[in-house]
């Protein structure tokens, strides 16, 4: 494996998706993309949710704050960050969305890849910061604890809907 940071991280950012995926076509395969939950009187995001906020998450963090291509995506405001979910008759198409969430994806691997480690180093161009960071690096590393901690979510509803998860 060629240890450029760049291509490990976008690596990881490659497999990190592939438990995100595992979780999603188990959700979905049952029919519970859809399916919430309310816990206390809070609302937990459906499966569908959390892919379309994937979506937006991945585009500004790889694409957007990292100097790529980003995506123009119509629903963005309904999934970014703090959005209240939209009722399901208010949701775009599942395929528009699973279209736009390999996209996305396909196209944030390849910005990583291809980027040379030096950027690593730069300020993000949209100014993030998370945890005092506001380097590329700490903005690539943040969406892939991102995406993790949506996988969990995806585990806990898989469970909540009855489906083993190991």
């Amino acid at each position: 494996m060629d240890l450029n940071e760049c291509k490990v991280l976008s690596s990881v950012i490659d497999e990190t998706r592939k438990l995100t995926l595992s979780l999603l076509n188990q959700l979905e395969t049952s029919n519970c993309l859809y399916n919430d939950f309310k816990l206390d009187d809070k609302h937990l995001n459906s499966a569908f949710w959390i892919m379309a906020h994937l979506s937006v998450s991945q585009n500004y963090l790889l694409l957007r704050s990292t100097g790529g291509e980003s995506v123009k995506i119509p629903y963005a405001r309904q999934f970014g960050m703090g959005a209240t979910p939209p009722p399901r008759d208010e949701c775009p198409p599942l395929e528009e969305v699973r279209g736009i969430f390999n996209l996305v994806h396909e196209k944030s691997v390849e910005h990583i890849r291809s980027m040379d480690p030096i950027q690593l180093n730069q300020k993000n161009t949209t100014g993030f910061v998370f945890l005092g960071e506001d380097s590329i690096r700490s903005t690539v590393i943040h969406a892939i604890r991102h995406e993790n901690m949506h996988s969990g979510h995806l585990s806990w509803l898989c469970k909540l809907n009855g489906l083993k998860t190991i």
